[in-house]
């Protein structure tokens, strides 16, 4: 009678060899030298307490008097300043710092459990059990944390409503949402403009603008943008409060290739923003990070109060940045409706500011791939599933603010419009 090997296989024998194949890996009571412990009751135990929590949030974030009135006034907003002033004096990010250690704690062991593996010291079902409990609770405290610290900010109402402007009569009328997009288009020219001179003295430099301002310099003048803005638009105390200074990126090259120019880590409280990209760029994109830190998670509302921040800002290159920005959405839609008349808007545009336009494209441009389309793909996804309309669409949707916000404001794209 043939007897099972493993009736007589001594484990603490390392001479002896152990059995490897389907059956040695999957059959549970075959145990190996290097099999870890599942701690099945404490991971999910984590993993359901982390379900519970989110469901929670996402019950609480359904209302949006609850997000608007009692979380963000009470509890969001100084969790997230309170992140800030113990992240901002901090050297360099400490969103990558996290990042990198999050990844090392997952990293290390899969390594180490792949090795075991393969060296036929350990079950490959023992080492996805321990390694997939690991990680779902992990994701889980995760999970919990970005809600708590900030997600549930996407329960809010949109910003139209919020200020009581009417945006049910947006471009019903062809002929007259023409009229007010070439309107403005005009102003935002002859501000932007007026902008690219006072912060670099001409009409052209000779070669893409650079932005003179020290960093910290720029940062401040962004933040009495947003003092300027909470003022103008009647936002509360903690809105205008400073959140501490962005950070470059020292990964910047990773967000060149993901077609990013920022992103906020709710887990730190910082603005992080992508260093390599082009100057002109640059304010409107760390006044957008700026703006998710004071709970705006829509990135159409973002982008618009970048660009309030940036054209209040005391600082002529932030002003010139945000007018752009603005100008590129108008004339983009404008040229659209009214190929004619955009085109004559866009003759209008100083060399200089013509040329910033080309370099923002050009930049962008190199970057354009296969990594770049995955972002898009991810940052979609990631958009739509916490009701985003139109997901990376939304960035777009700023020019629908703009409008309401001029029309609120006299006609006006800002405080300086002719």
């Amino acid at each position: 009678m043939a007897q099972d090997p493993s009736e007589t296989m001594d484990l603490k024998n390392p001479k002896q060899p152990l059995p490897f194949g389907m059956f040695a890996l999957f059959t549970p009571d075959e145990a190996m030298p290097k099999d870890k412990p599942l701690r099945v009751k404490r991971r999910l135990g984590v993993i359901i307490a982390c379900v519970v929590l989110l469901a929670i949030c996402w019950g609480l974030s359904q209302s949006a008097g609850f997000v608007e009135n009692v979380y963000l006034p009470q509890f969001g907003q100084l969790v997230g300043r309170g992140l800030a002033s113990i992240t901002s004096p901090l050297p360099t990010s400490a969103a990558e710092v996290l990042i990198v250690l999050f990844f090392l704690i997952l990293f290390v062991p899969f390594v180490m459990g792949a090795v075991e593996v393969v060296t036929r010291k350990r079950r490959f079902i023992n080492a996805v059990a321990c390694g997939g409990l690991r990680l779902f609770a992990a994701l889980g405290v995760a999970a919990v944390l970005f809600y708590v610290f900030w997600g549930m900010n996407y329960g809010r109402l949109p910003l139209a409503n919020r200020m009581g402007w009417d945006d049910s009569k947006l471009s019903h009328d062809h002929d007259e949402a023409i009229e007010e997009l070439a309107r403005l288009g005009e102003q935002l020219v002859t501000l932007t403009n007026a902008a690219y001179e006072d912060a670099m003295g001409g009409k052209d430099l000779g070669t893409p603008s650079m932005l003179e301002t020290a960093p910290e310099a720029l940062d401040e003048s962004i933040d009495r943008g947003y003092e300027r803005v909470a003022t103008q638009l009647k936002q509360p105390e903690w809105f205008a409060a400073s959140r501490g200074r962005a950070k470059p990126l020292a990964a910047s090259i990773l967000l060149c290739w993901a077609n990013v120019n920022g992103v906020y880590f709710p887990w730190t409280g910082e603005a992080n923003y992508n260093r390599l990209q082009p100057a002109s760029t640059l304010p409107v994109s760390i006044a957008h990070e700026k703006a998710h830190q004071r709970g705006v998670t829509s990135e159409d509302e973002a982008n618009f109060f970048g660009y309030l921040a940036c054209i209040s800002s005391d600082d002529a290159y932030a002003r010139y940045s945000g007018y752009l920005m603005a100008q590129r959405y108008v004339l983009g839609d404008l040229m659209g409706h009214d190929p004619e008349r955009g085109a004559a808007l866009l003759r209008r545009r100083h060399p200089g500011v013509q040329r910033d336009v080309n370099a923002q494209k050009a930049f962008w441009d190199q970057y354009k791939g296969p990594a770049a389309e995955v972002s898009t793909t991810v940052n979609n996804a990631y958009l739509e599933a916490h009701n985003v309309k139109g997901g990376i669409h939304s960035y777009g949707r700023v020019l629908q603010l703009i409008v309401l916000y001029a029309r609120s404001n006299g006609g006006s794209v800002g405080p300086d419009a002719p």
